[in-house]
């Protein structure tokens, strides 16, 4: 069956199956090789060609759509040709700039490797801002208004990603109907290769995987290979230098792509410095935290949106509230104690979704769970009431947390804060996770946490310490609802 990835493209819609290394001295598989890159080229190409004409259009039409809200609003009559008369003059120029950002940002690299909403929001709010000071900067007068920048950004950066989103779905749809599958090969235990399975399969970009086989032993990689014809092979465990180099001979001899699951350690230890000077090489290593600028602008954002938000939704949050007033006895507000920054314990605020004596009720349900870890989660949990079920549902009962944001409790995105009995069945290299205030919703919400073992979410929120921007913030906020929709409400 074809496979959706090259080998040797990192991520090529197109691929044939591995060639082993002496095939590579004959006429025919030279002949092989050269037409696996040229249907890569091809693909590649169509791939890029098809994100800059989505780019185009979102930029074009976020313009658009503002200079027709700005005759709306001015009660005139909209013309189309025109009202865009004077703005598709330096519509190229816009577009450049756009295109030119984005593939500084490595927006239009093959789909694994390319970056998602935080990159395309960055890029957005540059080319804005590059576009705007030209403006200002050369008294250009085809610009009939500056209040277009700021609508084009928000309007962009929702047209962009929603368009993107949209053409990775029909992608996704086509390989599965087509039965086009990338085959993969796991190297560990079993009780490792199981969550990296699982993980690969439900959160992977692209074409639909295949387990083929899992090895326990690199030893017979080799042999595993020639049987199945994987086309990527994924240690699931972080190697040490002997497995390594085994497994990466293996691969190389049947031009097959490596890949390794990190250790927690590798993800905190992403930053280090080399020092120089000694006969040994050395790294000084410095383990990211959010401090300084970037803690000020994190928590500027935290106090806006969230007093925003508690503005826009106050309306539901009322209605929740009368809901559970009237149909379950008991207090509104659930008070769970949760630990936070610096592993110090908060009141975290949520709406109370189960029984009044749902705590002393969870010993009882120990032998249900179906969390492994620390975590503790029932599917069907017998306390929570029928309107807590959906509060539940559309994480309405997380609403309240805004407060803790605002009282500088929790951030709106970030780690997500454990009750006091998961935190005590924590590891200590877990525990690193709490350097930075605890979020509302994170990475775990928008990652498919249920499919996840525990170990892989905290690995989550490792690369979340070491990734952090302002643009990741935004782009996990703008991923929630969605996640919610899915079913992958806040923990």
């Amino acid at each position: 069956m074809a496979a959706p990835v090259s080998p040797e493209s990192g991520g090529s819609p197109l691929s044939v199956n591995p060639t082993p290394r002496r095939e590579l001295f004959d006429t025919r598989s030279q002949t092989r090789v050269s037409t696996r890159r040229l249907r890569y080229f091809f693909g590649r190409s169509l791939e890029v060609a098809v994100l800059l004409a989505i780019d185009i259009v979102g930029v074009a039409l976020a313009i658009f759509s503002g200079l027709v809200l700005r005759e709306a609003l001015n009660n005139r009559v909209v013309e189309t040709t025109q009202l865009w008369s004077a703005e598709r003059q330096w519509l190229p120029f816009v577009l450049l700039v756009t295109v030119l950002i984005f593939a500084r940002n490595g927006l239009y690299r093959p789909r694994e490797t390319r970056p998602g909403g935080a990159q395309i929001v960055a890029g957005l709010f540059v080319a804005v801002v590059v576009i705007a000071v030209f403006s200002v900067a050369t008294n250009n007068d085809r610009f009939t208004t500056y209040l277009i920048f700021p609508y084009t950004f928000l309007a962009s950066a929702l047209l962009v990603p929603l368009l993107r989103g949209i053409l990775s779905a029909l992608i996704d749809a086509t390989a599965r109907i087509v039965g086009v599958e990338r085959r993969v090969l796991v190297v560990g235990e079993a009780v490792a290769t199981r969550s990296v399975e699982a993980a690969l399969r439900d959160a992977a970009p692209g074409p639909g995987l295949r387990m083929v086989a899992h090895v326990d032993d690199v030893m017979h990689l080799s042999d595993a290979i020639a049987e199945h014809h994987p086309h990527d092979v994924v240690l699931a465990r972080p190697p040490d230098d002997e497995t390594l180099l085994i497994a990466l001979e293996a691969c190389r001899e049947r031009r097959i792509r490596l890949r390794v699951v990190p250790s927690a350690a590798g993800l905190l230890a992403h930053h280090a410095d080399y020092v120089p000077g000694l006969a040994v090489p050395l790294f000084d290593i410095v383990p990211p935290t959010i401090q300084g600028v970037d803690w000020a602008v994190k928590r500027a954002f935290d106090l806006v949106i969230s007093a925003v938000l508690l503005v826009v939704l106050s309306p539901v949050l009322l209605l929740a509230m009368l809901l559970i007033r009237v149909t379950s006895p008991g207090p509104i507000f659930f008070r769970d104690r949760r630990v936070g920054l610096g592993e110090q314990t908060f009141a975290m605020l949520k709406l109370r979704s189960m029984t009044s004596n749902a705590e002393q009720e969870q010993a009882e349900l120990e032998d249900q769970n179906e969390a492994d870890g620390a975590l503790f989660k029932i599917r069907n949990d017998p306390r929570i009431t029928p309107v807590g079920r959906v509060l539940r549902r559309f994480s309405i009962d997380e609403l309240p947390q805004l407060l803790n944001v605002l009282k500088g409790e929790m951030s709106l995105v970030g780690p997500r804060p454990l009750p006091m009995r998961d935190y005590q069945l924590l590891e200590p290299w877990h525990r690193r996770r709490y350097s930075v205030l605890p979020g509302i919703t994170g990475l775990w919400q928008v990652s498919g946490r249920s499919n996840l073992g525990f170990d892989s979410l905290v690995r989550l929120d490792f690369f979340y310490l070491e990734s952090w921007s302002i643009w990741m913030d935004i782009a996990i906020i703008a991923r929630t609802p969605l996640a919610i929709l899915r079913g992958r409400g806040a923990y």
